[in-house]
């Protein structure tokens, strides 16, 4: 009898963190039409080795608009104008461009701008609480058309903290997030993109 109340209050406690996933989740994207922030990016690999880490800057607006500037160690640029996505790493002077697509699976922060339509792109659930944040569990509807398997992302006192990539080869991808800047204004010119003279376009 005791195992059962210990389950069924494991079960609660578990439904409780559910809420206050989604509900934190809500309370961030409701409303939010422009945001940014710096962040730090750790990859890790499939037996949880450190294989690489960065330091950057995003912005997006809404619908469907991103810029993701890394700094250190090495500068590259991504840039989403909504039709799509342009990827320029300096040192190599080449610019990657491919679609991108109504919600941009690449890129789960897209579910921040159109909390609405979400669930018609990912399936949600909720993950139990660890290291001070609730986290949502974003798992992609077209999974043969996105590069990771799945998202976490963790949010505490209603503040987006933290995200999580998993991709098919085991590696994890994961963003720290600074203090965030809620509708700033952001020109559209922040998300054009025009390939410097001399560089390698591959499309």
């Amino acid at each position: 009898m005791r195992h059962l109340y210990f389950s069924v209050a494991l079960l609660l406690a578990s439904a409780a963190h559910a809420q206050d996933a989604r509900r934190q989740y809500l309370q961030f994207a409701t409303g939010l039409n422009s945001a940014a922030a710096e962040f730090r990016q750790t990859v890790t690999g499939p037996n949880g080795e450190k294989v690489q880490s960065a330091q950057g800057a995003m912005e997006m607006r809404a619908p469907d608009r991103f810029r993701w500037e890394y700094r250190t160690p090495s500068p590259q640029l991504i840039v989403a104008d909504g039709r799509k996505v342009w990827i320029y790493d300096p040192e190599l002077r080449q610019v990657t461009v491919k679609p991108q697509d109504a919600m941009s699976q690449d890129n789960p922060l897209s579910a921040l701008l159109r909390p609405t339509a979400v669930e018609r792109f990912y399936r949600l659930s909720e993950l139990p609480a660890r290291q001070g944040l609730q986290w949502l569990q974003l798992v992609p509807l077209r999974k043969g058309e996105s590069p990771f398997d799945k998202a976490e992302l963790g949010f505490r006192d209603g503040t987006l903290r933290s995200m999580r990539l998993f991709d098919a080869m085991g590696q994890v991808s994961e963003f720290n997030f600074g203090t965030w800047r809620r509708n700033p204004a952001v020109a559209e010119s922040r998300f054009r993109f025009k390939p410097p003279k001399g560089v390698d376009v591959v499309e």
